[in-house]
């Protein structure tokens, strides 16, 4: 009988399971984003009251006083990254360490009870995300995503760096600047080139403006172009799906070859050397990218889907070519195919010879051996032009 398991004296006592082993994927990553969604939306907040209700710091610092642009903009950011900490992003998980950290920072030199508040949070942040970071370190940096995040956070710093840099020089402009809501405009203004009407009276205001010009400009002009680029694509994308249905729905007495094989290949061009229109079904998306590149008309799809095969126009095909590597992809193909057009001629060929009449009972007009077929030419060439059998025909060509 199994009893209940004992301690074995000596033995070490089993590892305390993991935060990662105690949360599920996706529980973990939707308790990291609410948890960094809501530290991001009470920073915003804090911000905004400490540039409201102006709470004296307690004591007085070189930075006393900045901490509502700082609390404000990193809690965009840790609300724009929740979305992407979710998903495991090590750029994300980075940079929610680096907004709690600046928080914390600010916290110190501008010491009033709204940034110490915001500290509190960005602290209990820190705590329930580096547990984690295991997990992150797995993940890929580079990517689409993780540049759009590298661009988001720079437009945010940029635009930090604007509203500090105003308020700090705002004495040396024409009117002053005073104010978070006036440094906001005056960087937003100048960012976008359309003039804030404040004009740099020193040399240190100046090259401010120059620096705030290069650097916010270029920094939203690329974060224009890397958050809109997928949408771009898509569109794009939908563009090309919907000529390409329109081209699929003009073709007729065309052939459909189906397949990506090299025997596929030789059969569209040899048709489309011979004039006739060849259109490739096969459902490898790299496959369909190559052949249009070497100029075939090729289309996504299951050569054993109806579906499919409607879309590339079988009712208006003069014949069908089931030439993929697989024998039963082949066997699907004419079976599919035959149960759709019961007229349409079907040319199957066979990997395995014994699998020809396999394919003739299945539907098709013609059934080929592409080896018994080599076999033959082979053995012709071999025998020279006056063979056993006189002169022979057949020609191998070598592109």
């Amino acid at each position: 009988m199994i009893g209940p398991e004992r301690d074995t004296p000596g033995a070490s006592p089993a590892p305390a399971p993991s935060p990662v082993g105690r949360l599920g994927h996706g529980a973990r990553g939707r308790t990291l984003a609410l948890a960094t969604a809501g530290t991001g939306l009470f920073l915003v907040v804090m911000g905004i009251l400490s540039a409201s209700l102006l709470f004296p710091d307690f004591y007085q610092d070189w930075l006393a006083g900045y901490d509502p642009p700082v609390d404000a903009l990193m809690g965009v950011m840790l609300l724009a990254l929740s979305f992407r900490l979710g998903q495991q992003s090590v750029v994300a998980w980075f940079f929610s360490l680096f907004a709690p950290a600046l928080t914390i920072g600010i916290a110190i030199f501008s010491p009033n009870l709204f940034s110490l508040a915001s500290a509190v949070a960005a602290t209990a942040l820190v705590a329930l995300i580096v547990p984690f970071r295991a997990e992150f370190y797995r993940a890929p940096v580079t990517g689409p995503a993780s540049t759009q995040l590298i661009v988001m956070v720079a437009a945010i710093l940029s635009l930090l760096f604007g509203m500090v840099g105003a308020e700090f020089l705002g004495g040396q402009f024409s009117p002053p600047i005073h104010g978070w809501s006036s440094a906001l405009y005056f960087t937003v203004a100048t960012i976008s080139t359309n003039g804030a009407g404040f004009a740099p009276l020193s040399d240190g205001a100046r090259y401010f403006v120059v620096t705030l010009i290069l650097l916010g400009v270029g920094t939203f002009l690329s974060a224009v172009v890397v958050l809109f680029q997928p949408f771009l694509e898509r569109r794009l994308e939908r563009m090309a799906e919907r000529l390409q249905r329109a081209q699929m729905e003009e073709l007729a007495d065309h052939v459909i070859v189906c397949g990506a094989s090299t025997t596929a290949r030789a059969a569209a061009e040899s048709l489309q050397e011979s004039g006739v229109r060849a259109v490739l079904l096969t459902p490898d998306a790299r496959a369909v990218e190559r052949l249009k590149a070497e100029g075939f008309a090729a289309q996504l799809g299951e050569s054993s889907s109806e579906d499919d095969l409607r879309a590339v126009g079988i009712s208006r095909a003069r014949a069908l070519v089931a030439a993929d590597d697989s024998d039963a992809e082949n066997l699907l193909t004419v079976i599919t195919a035959r149960g759709i057009e019961g007229r349409l001629r079907i040319v199957a060929v066979a990997t395995i010879p014994s699998n020809v009449a396999k394919l003739r009972k299945a539907g098709a007009n013609e059934a080929i051996s592409a080896i018994a077929v080599a076999a033959k030419l082979v053995g012709a060439a071999a025998l020279g032009p006056e063979g056993p059998s006189g002169p022979h025909t057949h020609t191998i060509r070598h592109d």
